[in-house]
């Protein structure tokens, strides 16, 4: 299966100098929570700012260099992303999708849910979630925090 986690304010800005624009433990949290012992996708140059591989997840790094290699037993390059998009789908597993933008925006046809943590407000950034329209998904639940909602969609 495919999921889709992200933390969005209310015009979808996700990123602001390659990082958040907002400091809430609370996301980190829920984020460590629901992905921990699971595998991750995320785009290069979001890896590349992590500095390393989360601890407890497989991740799985989407780049288009051919030339980028990382040497980690849990971290496997991808190049074709429809291709891995297909195969995770029927699969019983859950791959949580994490960003950036690139691979949010090429992600959303193909995930079965999605985990949005509504920011509170509007934010100075420079990087946004793609348009994504919350009637083609039906709330499964949503829970107040301080600063945010976690807003847990499937899709219909």
């Amino acid at each position: 299966m495919l999921s889709l986690i992200v933390a969005h304010d209310e015009q979808r800005i996700i990123g602001k100098d390659r990082w958040m624009p907002w400091n809430l433990p609370q996301d980190l949290a829920h984020f460590k929570k629901t992905t921990l012992n699971h595998a991750i996708l995320i785009g290069k140059t979001t890896f590349t700012g992590m500095g390393k591989p989360l601890p407890k997840r497989h991740t799985y790094v989407a780049t288009r260099d051919l030339n980028f290699h990382y040497d980690h037993e849990n971290v496997t390059i991808i190049h074709d992303l429809p291709a891995f998009f297909k195969e995770w789908q029927d699969k019983a597993e859950t791959l949580y999708v994490c960003g950036g933008a690139m691979i949010y925006e090429q992600a959303l046809p193909y995930v079965n849910e999605l985990w949005i943590s509504l920011v509170e407000g509007t934010h100075t950034g420079d990087t946004y979630f793609p348009y994504y329209d919350p009637k083609q998904y039906r709330i499964v639940s949503k829970e107040a925090k301080e600063g945010f909602v976690i807003i847990h969609y499937r899709k219909l």
